[in-house]
Order: C-alpha cells, then structure tokens, then sequence
C-alpha cells in the first residue's frame, strides 16, 4: 500500500469525541437553543464514556451497569466520604442524562419513568455542584454541575437529538411522545408533536412522582 493511500486512509478515522462533538453541534443547531462551551465539552465526555458503560460502575458494585437501580447508588453515595460521594453522584447524574435521552422509546412503558430519572438526575447534579464548592472550592465545576442541574430536560434534548433515527427510517408513536412530553415538558418534543398536527396542552404537573 502506498504512503499516499494509507495517509487516505488515516483521514478517514473519526475519534468518539470528534464524532459526538459534531452530534452535539448539530443538535444545539437544530434544537435552537444556545449552550456553553464548558457544558458542550462536558456532554461529548459523557457520551463517550458511556461506549463502555460498565467502566462507569463504582468497584464495589455487583451487577450489570443497566440493572443497576439508582436507589443503590444513592445509598452508597449517602454512605461515602465526600470525594467518593462526588463521584457517584456524578455517576447517577450521568446515567440519568444518558437514559433520558438514548432511551426515549422505554419511557412509555410504566418501569422506565423519565420523570424519575429527570429528578434523580437534577439533583444528583445539585448535591454534586454543593459538594464541589463545600470541600474543593472549584467555582468552574461549580458552575458546570449547577448548569446540568437547572437545565436538565434541555440537555435531555440535546442527547436525545444526537440519538435520533431520521424520521423517514422510523414510524412515530405519537401517544407515547405525548406521554414523554407530558412527563419531562422537553421542548424537543413538543417540536415533533407540532410538526404532527398536534398542539399539546399545557398542564401544572407533568413529571410524575
């Protein structure tokens, strides 16, 4: 082979965060919503982290990453010192964002609920931006944590566009985005409701508890 096709061949090569740093850009684009650049970083780590989603598990952790209920990990963090707490709770805030937005489709079945992974995610991020400022006075992570926290459904849209089959490849259950949205209000999907015909209702409580 010669130098000049194995360099073609090089080129051809996309990292995971140059892939997902061009899914997040274009979702932000698509989704018009603006974002900082500190939380765009920090979504393509995320989403590069979780190719291998098992590497993410505490050590002491049985189980498959996936059957892990966040309840346990709640224990465990409310059990650990505050560096280990940080990273678990990071670790729930993480998995909350990633489930939210990769796995929409579970969410009209009634044991995956986005309105308890949007709370369990929101504060997980919370706790995590208090813990950053209490015990490491770190005003950036700060800053970061406190952003995922107060904006969790948005970012929940973001990952959730970079997951999307284009609509021609799918059908589109409309009941059940109904259901999604009257769950987490995503402005997401009440794009993809009005882009059906349909314009949803507004009403006081739709996360359910």
């Amino acid at each position: 082979m010669s130098e000049h096709a194995k360099s073609s061949n090089l080129q051809l090569l996309v990292t995971p965060e140059a892939f997902f740093q061009e899914k997040i850009s274009h979702a932000v684009q698509n989704l018009r919503i603006e974002m900082d650049n500190h939380i765009e970083f920090y979504l393509v780590n995320l989403l590069c982290n979780f190719i291998d989603p098992q590497k993410q598990l505490p050590q002491q952790t049985e189980g498959s990453f996936l059957d892990t209920p966040l309840a346990i990990l709640l224990k465990q963090a409310a059990e650990s010192p505050p560096q280990q707490r940080l990273r678990i709770l990071k670790l729930i805030g993480d998995t909350s964002l990633y489930m939210s937005g990769f796995f929409q489709d579970y969410f009209n079945r009634k044991i995956f609920d986005i309105g308890y992974y949007i709370a369990i995610g929101s504060s997980a991020y919370n706790t995590a931006s208090n813990i950053v400022r209490e015990h490491h006075n770190d005003e950036h992570f700060y800053a970061v944590y406190r952003e995922l926290a107060d904006n969790f459904v948005k970012f929940v849209d973001v990952v959730a566009e970079v997951s999307d089959v284009p609509k021609e490849n799918r059908p589109i259950d409309i009941l059940a985005v109904y259901d999604r949205w009257a769950r987490s209000n995503s402005a997401r999907l009440r794009r993809i409701l009005e882009q059906a015909g349909i314009q949803p209702v507004e009403v006081h409580t739709r996360i359910a508890q």
